[in-house]
């Protein structure tokens, strides 16, 4: 039987609660039962698995018409989806938890150990997403949101902090869809970097139709926006590692550097 205790103010903001089960004053939910197994796994899937499933409601609603979910996020909408803390969180939580799957349980060499021929620069940006999923997240998604704020930068629809809520909803959605998928992959064993393969088109196909959804602009434009956008990136990126080689090679022969 579950204990329960008497609550007569909010914990929270000290209003009195004693005939309401939410504060009139801050929201927050008046907690009478101790904390137990079956209480913490009922507030587990009170969260994510409510009465109103707002969680498959997120999940389906990103899938088929993630602008909606996105633009009423930004708009300050928040009880219709799964917030994007919530969202981001769980996502992390898979991410996590398929590099353990990954490791321990079939024992598959992390991509970074299998090539030698990376640069520097990404090779530490797959050891971190592989390794440190959440700081991954701190590095993929700003680093997304220059992209498409720069890919996008004549529509001036969204501001830059707005482009980070963009792709933290595109890489948290990708990484909860494709986590039962890539489970199944690593069966496979030997074939885990091809399949590796599809789920990267796969991530490119959705993040085409989000923001040709978002922009209200034809596939064909998105494509050809994002070719050149990806175009142009890459060729300054490519100009910033030729730039450190030369001043590498021209510190080393001058004796500044061993």
């Amino acid at each position: 039987m579950d204990k329960t205790v008497t609550i007569s103010n909010c914990k929270n903001c000290g209003h009195n609660v004693e005939k309401v089960n939410f504060c009139s004053h801050c929201g927050a939910k008046k907690i009478t039962k101790r904390i137990t197994y079956k209480n913490l796994i009922s507030e587990i899937t009170e969260v994510y698995l409510n009465i109103d499933n707002t969680l498959i409601k997120t999940i389906k609603d990103l899938t088929i018409k993630p602008h909606i979910v996105i633009n009423d996020y930004i708009n300050g909408v928040r009880k219709k989806h799964l917030n994007l803390p919530s969202y981001l969180l769980l996502s992390l939580t898979l991410s996590t938890l398929l590099t353990f799957i990954k490791e321990k349980a079939f024992d598959i060499t992390p991509e970074i150990d299998k090539s030698d021929k990376n640069s520097e620069v990404v090779e530490f940006l797959i050891e971190t997403v592989e390794k440190f999923p959440t700081l991954g997240y701190f590095i993929l998604i700003p680093m997304f949101s220059l992209m498409s704020r720069f890919i996008f930068r004549k529509y001036r629809r969204y501001n830059f902090l707005e482009h980070n809520v963009i792709n933290a909803y595109l890489i948290a959605h990708i990484t909860i869809l494709t986590f039962i998928p890539y489970i199944i992959t690593f069966c496979f064993g030997d074939y885990v970097e091809e399949t590796s393969s599809i789920f990267l088109l796969i991530q490119l196909v959705y993040a085409t139709f989000l923001f040709k959804n978002l922009y209200n602009l034809s596939y064909w434009r998105v494509l050809i926006k994002g070719f050149v956008g990806f175009l142009l990136i890459g060729l300054l990126v490519m100009g910033i590692g030729i730039i450190s080689a030369l001043a590498s090679k021209i510190l080393e022969a001058n004796g500044l550097i061993n």
